[in-house]
């Protein structure tokens, strides 16, 4: 097994402008992908276990269990209890196999709650992003798509979530960001989910940039459509079709 680099654990995530660095839940993640492909190792094989991946990257164990979580979620991993970590097989799966189940939602649940919420949320930022905010959001979009064209589902999931957190930071509406914080895990699982098909990343990472475009645009109602398109075809990504 080869070594993994000690992480710097700290909160990265506050870090300024489109650039900031990694937070170390996704520095995790990408660690052990890069080990996966580094290695060679095939689907079955075993992994570091959660406790030694805290050693060996001197990482805490909420921000390991997160990064596995992300990996889980995207068909790179698989979690079996008490046996540990191993390389997933997603041949065959769709990505609607991965889906946890958070505190008894289903996958459609979700999406449905999604495509109505999200976009109000956006409709609510509108007025209130700045020429900075748009930047992230083109920077975010424009590095989802790079992921896509280099198959890198960590920082494809990375971008996506980045993309999706600077429309809630300009809403404005602090019980906007309450519902969004409870389910926060639901939401994000949802948005990495379809992921599991690395070859259709490049889909979501056009949906966002058409996003990006009806906002410099000035058209608030073309880009919220364009967000609604977006999470209906997230849906469609995992064989759901939202009525």
């Amino acid at each position: 097994m080869s070594r993994l680099t000690a992480l710097t654990e700290g909160d990265a995530s506050q870090t300024e402008g489109p650039d900031r660095e990694s937070t170390v839940p996704a520095r995790v993640a990408k660690a052990l992908q890069q080990m996966i492909c580094d290695q060679g190792l095939k689907p079955g094989d075993a992994l570091p276990s959660q406790r030694e991946l805290v050693t060996l990257l001197q990482a805490s164990r909420p921000s390991v269990r997160e990064g596995v979580s992300m990996l889980e979620m995207l068909g790179i991993i698989r979690v079996e209890g008490r046996r540990g970590l191993f390389v997933a097989n997603g041949d065959g799966q769709r990505p609607i196999d991965f889906w946890p189940f958070h505190k008894g939602y289903d996958l459609r649940e979700v999406y449905q709650f999604r495509i109505g919420f999200e976009p109000d949320a956006l409709a609510l930022a509108f007025s209130r992003l700045t020429s900075d905010a748009l930047q992230r959001l083109r920077h975010h979009a424009e590095a989802l798509m790079i992921a896509a064209r280099q198959g890198n589902a960590v920082v494809a999931a990375e971008q996506d979530t980045a993309f999706h957190d600077v429309i809630f930071e300009y809403c404005g509406n602090r019980i906007f960001l309450d519902i969004r914080s409870h389910l926060s895990k639901a939401m994000k699982d949802s948005q990495w989910v379809p992921m599991v098909i690395i070859e259709r990343v490049g889909d979501t990472a056009r949906e966002h940039l058409a996003i990006v475009d009806a906002l410099e645009a000035g058209n608030c109602a073309d880009a919220c459509a364009a967000l609604r398109d977006h999470i209906h075809a997230a849906a469609l990504r995992c064989d759901l079709h939202l009525t």
